[in-house]
């Protein structure tokens, strides 16, 4: 295998570890429901891994800047692997589940941000949204294959055997990052303060940040409920979801998305969020694996075509000094949505029941979606959403 080449394999098995170990964790909120934890409680639980990614983010963009991706990356992995202790100690002490999922997603989001930025740099302007959601597939094929293991891993050896899969999965995260070259910021390049590149990204990527985050928003509600609405479905229930899920994000990806990712067609591949958004509210209507399947076959479909859509967006903006920068804000969105969503969606929970979680997710994606389309597909409606944007977000 050449170099690039090894250098491709390494970054997208990165990626595909990254996502396993995100989606192993969707069984963390049934067993945290049968330790007794009320909905809320598990939503800040499970929301703490983004808002300490968001952070995370931000800091790794800046850092990438200055010492390069891989040891940002490397740094990454070492708080990730503290965490996998902490999700130990939480097999005796619950509440240790915190700090775990603090430092997994901190080491998370600093791994794969030196990742991601080296791709992204390596290619040209218009391609860069293509590569992010290249970047992300491996992810969608986690989403399958993930849930699936974790459920057999906790029927054979409990959370014990989760968790530890998640320390196996960051070891190999390192040996691979210990392969890769680690080149430093170029010599001799005079790197601006974070504020003034958050100032000079920020006005650019207003509107694809609101989005990505309402999108993030959205996904909370089955990343962090979905196992304990549907467990009196049945064994595989969770798997099925996954497997649609990660099949129908696979084919739009590799197929439609390359068709819409440019030029105004990119609004079309939005709007498919807005089924994205019925899908989130037939959640807990369904009765059968199956049912479950075909939901999530829909919801990937709409994932598949939406990412490298509102990534081109936002790649037409990125500040052409401060790259990295502006990559972790549109990163960051989606997290701090993620971070909000699942406290709030445990409210609405503990309130109403599950049911009510799914039907106002549902409801959120979808009006959030035809706002976005309204804005930027109408001209006045755009100054009265983003009256502060530049002129280079009106393309």
């Amino acid at each position: 295998m050449s170099r690039d080449g090894f250098k491709l394999f390494a970054y997208l098995g990165i990626s595909a570890l990254l996502s396993f170990t995100v989606w192993t964790m969707i069984l963390v909120p049934d067993y945290l429901s049968h330790q007794g934890w009320p909905a809320q409680k598990i939503g800040w639980a499970m929301g703490l891994f983004f808002i300490v990614a968001l952070f995370s983010q931000v800091f790794s963009g800046h850092l990438a800047d200055r010492i390069g991706n891989v040891p940002t990356a490397l740094i990454g992995t070492g708080i990730a692997l503290g965490g996998c202790i902490f999700y130990w100690v939480a097999l005796r002490w619950p509440d240790a589940i915190f700090a775990a999922r603090a430092l997994h997603g901190a080491g998370a989001a600093m791994v794969g941000a030196g990742a991601l930025f080296h791709l992204v740099r390596s290619v040209p302007q218009n391609l860069k949204g293509r590569v992010m959601g290249y970047f992300g597939l491996p992810g969608f094929v986690m989403m399958g294959v993930g849930p699936l293991i974790a459920e057999r891993l906790r029927h054979s050896w409990g959370m014990a055997g989760v968790f530890t899969l998640i320390l196996v999965n960051f070891v190999a995260v390192g040996v691979l990052l210990r392969c890769l070259p680690r080149p430093l910021a170029p010599k001799g390049t005079r790197r601006e303060p974070f504020s003034r590149a958050f100032r000079e990204s920020f006005p650019n990527l207003r509107p694809v940040i609101f989005f990505a985050f309402c999108f993030g928003f959205g996904l909370s509600a089955w990343n962090s409920f979905l196992a304990p609405t549907v467990s009196e479905i049945g064994s595989g229930a969770i798997s099925a979801f996954g497997v649609g899920y990660g099949s129908g994000a696979l084919v739009s990806r590799l197929g439609l998305s390359q068709k819409l990712d440019r030029g105004k067609n990119r609004l079309i591949a939005i709007s498919s969020l807005t089924l994205y958004g019925v899908g989130l509210a037939l959640i807990p209507h369904a009765d059968h694996p199956w049912h479950l399947g075909m939901i999530g076959l829909g919801c990937g479909v709409s994932h598949g075509l939406y990412y490298p859509a509102l990534s081109s967006f936002a790649a037409a903006r990125f500040h052409p000094l401060h790259t990295g920068s502006a990559m972790s804000l549109y990163m960051s969105a989606f997290s701090l949505g993620m971070f909000l969503g699942s406290p709030f969606w445990g409210y609405i929970g503990n309130q109403w029941g599950y049911l009510w979680i799914f039907t106002a997710a549902g409801l959120f994606v979808f009006c959030s979606t035809l706002i976005f389309l309204i804005s930027r597909s109408w001209s006045r409606a755009r100054r009265l959403i983003w009256p502060y944007s530049a002129v280079t977000s009106q393309k």
